[in-house]
């Protein structure tokens, strides 16, 4: 009788653990995690996203808590991140969803290739600028954007920082400017800055330059039109 009792509580003990198995095996599906608003933004440099959230449901939990969330995104560098929101039921499975956010700047637009032409106050004279140059949108900083020389002096590399369609040239020392050799003050160190617009066709400039001790030299008020190709 007792060898009957023992059996009996074994079997039970074999069903009872097989149904809670055969259960937790049963629930295989990921809880459906769906995103509050569009799956993706697009944000300016040094911007902000309000983050919309998502929500969670189970076949068998139900409605669950709000999902975790976490996030790659670097709002002081272009690029395209990511945010990943995921959540986990009581048998373990993990649903996720992700959401793109673009990080840009939004004087992006004014990247090109321009070519233009200057007169100078002090000179006076008038030319062609015929070797084009590229304007490429800074990656850190919204609405600047640098040009990788500037008039006619080669390595004159300026940043530009646009408002509307104005643009302004902080005072800013560029080294090894123009032509010539090392230690020459035909390869000097330049002061520049100036104000501008941007027009149909490109942007226009007053600006100035002036070479840094112990080369010297100034063009102040270069008038300068230029186009976009």
């Amino acid at each position: 009788m007792k060898k009957n009792i023992l059996n009996l509580a074994t079997l039970t003990l074999i069903v009872t653990t097989s149904v809670f198995t055969g259960c937790k095996k049963d629930d295989v599906t990921a809880p459906v995690v769906t995103l509050t608003g569009a799956s993706s933004a697009t944000v300016s440099l040094q911007g902000t996203y309000t983050d919309l959230g998502a929500t969670a449901e189970d076949d068998k939990d139900g409605k669950m808590t709000s999902p975790t969330v976490t996030s790659d995104v670097n709002y002081d560098l272009t690029g395209t991140y990511t945010i990943t929101y995921s959540s986990t039921d009581a048998a373990g499975n993990t649903g996720t969803a992700t959401r793109t956010i673009t990080v840009v700047n939004a004087s992006a637009s004014f990247e090109g290739t321009y070519t233009g032409s200057e007169t100078d106050a002090n000179g006076p004279y008038t030319y062609n600028i015929n070797k084009p140059f590229t304007i490429k949108a800074s990656t850190i900083k919204n609405n600047r954007v640098i040009a990788n020389r500037l008039g006619d002096f080669d390595n004159n590399a300026v940043y530009m920082d646009i408002v509307g369609s104005s643009i302004t040239i902080p005072s800013q020392t560029v080294a090894n400017v123009g032509t010539g050799t090392v230690a020459s003050c035909d390869l000097h160190s330049r002061k520049t800055d100036g104000t501008g617009s941007i027009t149909s066709t490109g942007f226009t400039l007053m600006y100035n330059d002036a070479k840094i001790t112990p080369c010297s030299g100034t063009r102040t008020g270069v008038m300068a039109v230029f186009v976009k190709k």
